[in-house]
């Protein structure tokens, strides 16, 4: 008899405390971002984020060492390196050169000296470490749009 009032007590809690299906409303999804992005991504957790801040500070280093190669190619030649000229004089930096030819660092069709010279891929859907004018910062996603837009 115990056992038969214990099905029909767990019966009528399930009835009357949630195993109804609930009318939620759809979580509009994130747009899906290339892995080789590194910036912060809300619900991806802790550990991951933390791995993707390791991976951050040398992008920023890796960035840099563009922006300077970029700087001083403008400074010798009045005017911005094309893609392949960056890939040309960067041979002796095996891993900018490894990230260019991935994709994971992009250019503008046009290169200006006041304008976006260098991106991380999928900075227009999560944000990422731009080159404008010649500072490495990070942007959100809004700010490389409007960047791109400008360009």
């Amino acid at each position: 008899m115990r056992i038969v009032a214990m099905i029909a007590i767990c019966v009528a809690t399930a009835l009357t405390c949630g195993c109804k299906q609930k009318n939620s409303v759809p979580i509009a999804t994130q747009p899906a971002v290339d892995s080789r992005n590194t910036n912060y991504r809300p619900g991806d957790g802790v550990i991951i984020n933390t791995a993707r801040a390791g991976k951050r500070v040398a992008a920023l280093n890796d960035f840099e060492q563009l922006k300077i190669f970029m700087f001083s190619f403008e400074l010798d030649n009045n005017r911005m390196p094309t893609k392949e000229e960056i890939r040309t004089d960067l041979a002796g930096a095996q891993n900018l050169l490894k990230l260019i030819d991935e994709g994971a660092i992009l250019f503008p069709a046009i290169l200006t000296k006041q304008g976006l010279w260098a991106y991380e891929v999928d900075s227009d859907k999560a944000g990422g470490i731009v080159i404008t004018a010649g500072n490495v910062s990070r942007a959100t996603k809004d700010e490389v749009k409007a960047l791109l837009a400008q360009n």
